[in-house]
């Protein structure tokens, strides 16, 4: 009965509503775009490279932070790369994500090992990593996303996997948008192909609405 009411629902978009946009994206997909979006070509860019280095043998997601509206209900968090990338792998491990998590900003990265992940990958060493790359400093959505990319590089180098030869394009699976609410929150929209529609909705089922949010305190206060 819950394939048949999941496949019912098919002709019309999953609507998510979150407070934060990159939670529910990054359970479907491993890049988070920016409501500005970036070019085409930026976009098959970083979701290669976070293709490449799973196959180095690293799993990592990213999410590319634009501008204040791209965290729904958490603005506050902007200019802020490692205190949000706290927040989201919260977010995300809640949801059963416990893997590595890159956060693009204007003014800089943040980065967080995950769960089961950071047992064996110390933290330090990717915020070391992100650490020796410039700030993006530019509210441009494809060169940020472009920075994604040298970040997933410098990541999975220092976790040990490193990414090796030239990284192809791959285009999203699903298309997704986020747009900012009245409310100051978001309306995320999910449109999938195929069998992808089953699996989303029935993995939104099993998590449930609402995802456990878990702020961390500021270390800058």
């Amino acid at each position: 009965m819950v394939l048949a009411a999941a496949a019912c629902s098919l002709a019309a978009p999953a609507a998510l509503a979150d407070g934060d946009p990159a939670s529910d994206v990054l359970l479907f997909q491993n890049a988070f775009f920016p409501y500005s979006a970036p070019s085409n070509a930026a976009k098959g860019q970083l979701l290669g490279a976070a293709a490449a280095a799973k196959k180095a043998g690293f799993i990592v997601r990213v999410a590319v932070i634009q501008a204040r509206r791209d965290l729904g209900a958490d603005p506050e968090l902007f200019a802020k790369p490692q205190l949000y990338a706290r927040f989201l792998d919260a977010e995300l491990r809640s949801a059963q994500y416990d893997r590595a998590l890159i956060v693009v900003m204007p003014q800089g990265y943040g980065v967080a090992a995950g769960g089961t992940a950071a047992k064996a990958l110390p933290a330090g060493r990717l915020l070391a990593a992100v650490g020796r790359l410039a700030p993006p400093r530019t509210t441009d959505p494809t060169t940020l996303t472009q920075a994604g990319v040298a970040a997933v590089k410098a990541v999975a180098a220092a976790a040990g996997h490193p990414i090796k030869g030239p990284i192809a394009s791959v285009q999203p699976v699903t298309v997704i948008t986020s747009t900012p609410t009245a409310s100051g929150g978001s309306s995320s929209t999910l449109l999938f192909g195929g069998g992808l529609a089953v699996l989303a909705l029935l993995a939104i089922g099993m998590i449930g609405i609402g995802i456990r949010r878990s702020r961390p305190a500021d270390p800058d206060l």
